[in-house]
């Protein structure tokens, strides 16, 4: 015959010794003891309340706050009328005036005995933990020197130097009270079978499950005591809040060589929404320093990588609204760009807004992925390739060997992965290290029929720097505790006129430098000049066949790149104007400072 399961929550020590003593010397109950008096005792019983007990026994006071507070039964240990008689007879040695304080659970058997044996003794009822203090201070006003009582009144009694009694429950009451647990539990026999096999079922799977109650405390675990791992419940309360809010989520964290995927759903039962949370575990592919593959979740917040200064210009003008778009529909995306131009926060925006976002985000980077680690992702079943619903993002897909693009073309190919899951590609324009880039792009575009994200050049952007800069400039200011308005309207047209080989990369550290050089309200032409030419002589520009003289000022040197413009656009003032993406006003100022 199974045990009953028991957890005996005993206001004094003494009581929980007897508790013990007794439940060895049966073999039908499975017992665990914990001390405990009122609210600690109510703590310990919902601390431990999801760990699958048949039953809770307990007296007094504290069994009335356990009962309050779980769902689990409660059987309550008597006092019953000879423990209080035995009381009594002892207090009569006593030569000073005493009294019976309690719950209702003493005063209301020793109101019957007095009543039945004509005692003289006055009883005091407790009704909660606070009146008990200002009913004993009234009696010991009244010449009360001793109190017969609970475990509440002895300590009270002890704060207001009155001696004390406890009446203590008998082994007969302790007795009967586990006889009354087992009866309990034996007349639900079919509710307590059914659920054993399901809990069974649920635990003997290769997931565990937690279940939250309304209030957001655990109302069941399939965890044992021994068995908890305490980084994973940490894992879980980082989610608790999100997962009680909003249903069917799943979140992947990896925590040394494992991966934990946890999935929620909300219950209803009796108008009342619990919270069901799955919990697998998996072996990671790769270790959680290794860069190959990194996963994000919405609710963890996007990343620092993720969020930096990419967030500002990938939200102005085209680029915006094609992203949007993009972000509405689950057919592959292709994103592509030179160094520096954020790839990696564009396609963070279509995570962020499609339809897999309550999923995780797997970042693959294909530039730290040799043959073996290669060949370990195609073919692990442990692979984020084998997710469901989440979203996946392939950078630098360039970089891989077109072995290695072989093999994920075929995967894509015979699992479908594009219909089960959200894809995401990105290439490197401008790495010549990256040889398969023409390879990949060609399929990406021709085969998988992915969307295109061109992620233009800076240099292509000219109109949009005075917008990007001012975002730009907002970060700064708040992580410096600067007060920089914006550039001088010469200094954004060395700007404007400025190659930018290197992208938004490159705008973000120049800006960074002028920020920490400038205590003034606006940085100045002068700063700019002195931080580009420096800028130019350690990175030149490399996408021009025209070769410069690197020892003129940077203001020469924006005059040859105009009168190369101007030679190739055949004298055309308002289409080089337009190309430089400077007014034909500052292009005319600048041509004739020049010829004088």
């Amino acid at each position: 015959m199974k045990k009953i399961k028991i957890l005996a929550v005993a206001p004094y020590e003494g009581m929980a010794e007897t508790i013990a003593a007794i439940a060895k010397e049966r073999n039908d109950i499975e017992l665990t003891v914990q001390t405990g008096d009122l609210s600690t005792g109510k703590n310990i019983a919902i601390e431990l309340s999801h760990n699958n007990y048949d039953v809770i026994i307990s007296r007094g006071g504290t069994a009335e706050l356990i009962r309050s507070a779980v769902e689990i039964p409660v059987v309550e240990v008597s006092i019953s009328v000879y423990d209080i008689l035995r009381a009594i007879k002892l207090a009569e040695n006593y030569s000073g005036k005493f009294v019976i304080a309690g719950f209702s659970g003493i005063t209301h058997y020793a109101r019957l005995l007095c009543d039945l044996l004509q005692y003289d003794i006055d009883i005091i009822t407790f009704t909660s933990e606070e009146d008990a203090l200002p009913a004993l201070r009234d009696a010991k006003k009244k010449g009360c020197k001793l109190v017969l009582c609970d475990m509440l009144g002895s300590s009270i009694a002890k704060k207001l130097w009155l001696n004390a009694i406890l009446i203590p429950s008998s082994t007969e009451s302790i007795i009967n009270a586990l006889n009354e647990a087992v009866k309990l539990v034996h007349s639900s026999q079919y509710v307590h079978k059914q659920k054993d096999l399901f809990q069974a079922l649920l635990t003997n799977e290769d997931r565990e499950f937690l279940i939250y109650d309304p209030a957001g405390k655990l109302w069941f675990s399939s965890f044992s005591i021994e068995q908890t791992n305490i980084s994973l419940m940490n894992i879980v309360q980082n989610y608790i809040k999100t997962f009680l809010k909003t249903p069917d989520q799943t979140i992947a964290r990896q925590i040394r060589d494992k991966v934990y995927v946890l999935k929620n759903c909300h219950i209803y039962y009796a108008e009342q929404k619990y919270t069901a949370i799955t919990i697998q575990q998996k072996d990671a592919l790769f270790s959680e320093e290794d860069l190959g593959i990194t996963i994000y979740n919405k609710s963890d917040g996007i990343p620092s990588d993720f969020t930096n200064y990419y967030s500002s210009s990938n939200n102005i003008g085209d680029l915006s609204n094609m992203a949007e778009e993009y972000s509405k529909t689950n057919i592959p995306v292709l994103i592509i760009g030179e160094v520096g131009t954020g790839k990696d926060k564009a396609a963070s925006l279509l995570y962020e807004n499609g339809a897999f976002q309550n999923a995780p985000f797997y970042t693959i980077d294909c530039a730290f992925m040799g043959e073996r680690k290669w060949n370990n992702f195609i073919s692990s079943e442990n692979s984020p390739l084998n997710t469901l619903h989440t979203t996946i993002y392939l950078k630098n897909l360039g970089a891989l060997s077109r072995l290695q693009l072989n093999k994920l073309f075929t995967y894509i190919e015979q699992t479908k992965l594009n219909k089960k899951n959200r894809l995401i590609f990105s290439l490197v324009l401008n790495n010549k290290e990256h040889k398969e880039t023409a390879t990949a792009r060609n399929y990406l575009e021709n085969n998988l029929r992915c969307l295109t994200l061109k992620l233009p050049p800076l240099r292509e952007r000219i109109h949009d720097i005075p917008s990007i800069t001012a975002l730009y400039l907002h970060k700064l200011n708040i992580s410096s505790e600067k007060q920089i308005i914006g550039l001088e309207a010469e200094a954004m047209e060395l700007f404007q006129c400025f190659p930018w080989p290197h992208n938004l990369d490159q705008l973000q550290h120049i800006l960074n430098e002028l920020v920490v050089i400038t205590h003034t309200p606006y940085i100045t032409y002068k700063s700019v000049e002195q931080v580009l030419k420096q800028e130019q002589r350690v990175c030149p520009f490399q996408h021009s066949s025209i070769h410069f003289d690197f020892n003129q000022t940077l203001d020469e040197i924006n005059y040859q790149i105009i009168i190369e413009v101007l030679k190739q656009e055949n004298g055309n003032k308002e289409k080089t104007s337009k190309r430089l993406g400077i007014s034909r006003s500052t292009l005319w100022r600048i041509l004739k400072n020049h010829s004088l």
